[in-house]
């Protein structure tokens, strides 16, 4: 198990599986329709520089994973989904990698690499975001790379230069993908933890190197942002005001809200914890490694993103990426104690509650399947059989695991579960989502020929998720307010988008005058009938 090239081709078979098998099972969210529609609009005008979404200027993101999505979409079309993420897996695969060059800088020990990179590849949010085509997995990635380089640079004395460039190189990339958040969240707490546990030695012997880092790192980061203000100064400054009084104003949580932040973890939320408790955790793992390097780069993460006032799940992602290190080395501390002596009784106690739960939870996972999906719902008999099969063989081998003491069983069980989950239960998530009766999918309106180069336009103000419905149906939606102005917008046909019925709405010399053909009521809401009210529209022909 200590073979490195092994090691790497099983890491290549579970990023597979967590990245990228069913990875189109789920609709596009909101932050996908905004990267997709963007990607889709450079495509269509050729402008890569000045990004549009809706017709409207984009500059509110960095454009480098709008221009991935763009590339993909020009050589897969922007019909198939799974294609058009699979840029967000391999960015992921790219951040499983560095977390395992990252971890054989930090530990002598053979395994543990192959430990950090797995438990990385399963933690769910980390899993999640590789199934998802906006922004924070490539920026992160990114400057996980960074840290890598950074990190190897400055301990080979002298010779570094190479790696403090590619980490210069890495780190405007990453600028370019979402702006200075993974600096604030995943640079400064790496940097603060290792003035703490480390030191800088070696620095003094790389300022050549340092010095030409920063300057990779500024011009890459700054040649699109400096470009597009010379062009756009007004509405440049009025994107940095709103950004920032976002960050101030929006999605605003108590400074106690990330508390809780082992749970985005998934599956490993249990023994992250543990893993995080000083007193138990540091004696053990500092065999391996410098816990309290590891333990402070968590913390400081979670501080320095619980001080903004907008808190969201997803802005979690740079702090798990250090917890799943952390939780793997405790891993690895939990293997050795157990070949190698008699574990004291809070070890055997903790493998052994988690074995069992492990156990319990593979167990009863088709049995909820059944219960909870029925009718027309309910997965045909050749996967049934699959989950059965899957799951129940994975309790097996945790009971196993359980009666053996075997805390590397245990991580192989529950790696096993995530990656089953993958497998399985991935192709029944819109089942488990899409609870709406009514949910129609605008999507049929972007594969009707009548339709192709017709204008869209909606009665009312274009915001918030109503880009659900303009990636969907594959059109610009402009605004049309029919009872402001009365004259029709463009000349016919049109297709116009309204809340209410459209016979109740429109002027009656449109209506006398012209063929009004509603084609349908749409309903994008996933959950409850009508529950965003811009989701739910009537879809009109006006001739």
């Amino acid at each position: 198990m200590n073979n490195r090239n092994l090691h790497l081709f099983l890491l290549l078979l579970i990023a597979f599986f967590a990245f990228v098998v069913n990875n189109g099972a789920i609709e596009a969210n909101i932050m996908e329709a905004r990267n997709l529609t963007t990607a889709r609009e450079i495509l269509q005008k050729n402008n890569w520089l000045e990004p549009t979404m809706n017709g409207e200027l984009r500059l509110e993101k960095p454009p480098l994973p709008t221009w991935i999505a763009a590339v993909t979409m020009y050589f897969s079309g922007d019909e198939n989904l799974s294609l058009l993420r699979l840029p967000a897996a391999l960015a992921a695969l790219l951040m499983v990698f560095f977390l395992f060059k990252l971890a054989t800088e930090l530990t002598e020990d053979k395994l543990l690499p192959f430990l950090v990179a797995g438990t990385a590849s399963t933690s769910f949010y980390i899993f999640f975001m590789a199934r998802d085509i906006s922004w924070d997995i490539f920026c992160h990635s990114f400057m996980i790379g960074a840290i890598w380089l950074f990190h190897r640079g400055l301990k080979n004395k002298g010779n570094g230069w190479r790696e403090l460039i590619g980490a210069g190189l890495l780190m405007g990339l990453s600028f370019l993908s979402k702006g200075p958040i993974p600096f604030y969240a995943l640079l400064l707490p790496y940097l603060v933890a290792r003035s703490f546990s480390y030191g800088w030695g070696g620095a003094a012997d790389q300022k050549v190197g340092l010095t030409l880092m920063v300057l990779v790192a500024l011009v890459v980061s700054f040649w699109w942002p400096i470009t597009i203000w010379f062009s756009h100064p007004e509405f440049s400054a009025q994107v940095i005001q709103q950004e920032s009084a976002a960050w101030l104003n929006r999605s605003t949580r108590p400074f106690y809200h990330y508390w809780s932040f082992p749970v985005q973890s998934g599956i490993w939320a249990i023994m992250a914890t543990i893993a995080l408790y000083y007193p138990y955790a540091r004696p053990r793992i500092k065999r391996f490694g410098n816990y309290t390097f590891l333990v402070l780069w968590v913390a400081i993460s979670v501080i320095l993103l619980s001080l903004l006032p907008e808190k969201k799940e997803r802005y979690l992602l740079p702090a798990l990426l250090p917890l799943a290190m952390l939780t793997a080395f405790y891993f690895r501390s939990l293997i050795h104690t157990f070949q190698a002596s008699v574990p004291p009784k809070s070890d055997l106690v903790i493998l052994r509650v988690n074995t069992g739960l492990m156990a319990l939870i593979s167990f009863m996972i088709p049995v909820a399947v059944v219960l909870m999906l029925k009718g027309e719902g309910r997965p045909g008999t050749g996967l049934l059989l699959l989950i059965f099969i899957l799951f129940w063989g994975l309790a097996t081998f945790l009971a196993g695991a359980f009666l053996k003491k075997n805390p590397l069983w245990l991580w192989m069980g529950m790696v096993g579960m995530v990656l089953s989950v993958c497998i399985t239960l991935m192709p029944l998530a819109s089942k488990f989502a899409i609870t709406n009766p009514e949910y129609r999918s605008y999507k049929e309106l972007r594969h009707r020929a009548d339709l192709k180069d017709v204008p869209f336009y909606f009665n009312g103000v274009i915001l918030g998720k109503f880009i659900e419905v303009i990636w969907n149906c594959g059109h610009e939606v402009k605004a049309w307010n029919p009872a402001v102005q009365v004259q029709l917008p463009a000349a016919l046909p049109i297709v116009f988008l309204s809340n209410e019925d459209p016979l109740k709405i429109l002027p009656a010399e449109i209506q006398t005058n012209h063929r009004i053909e509603v084609i349908g009521h749409f309903d994008g809401n996933m959950g409850k009938k009508d529950e965003n009210i811009g989701l739910s529209n009537y879809v009109t022909l006006i001739r």
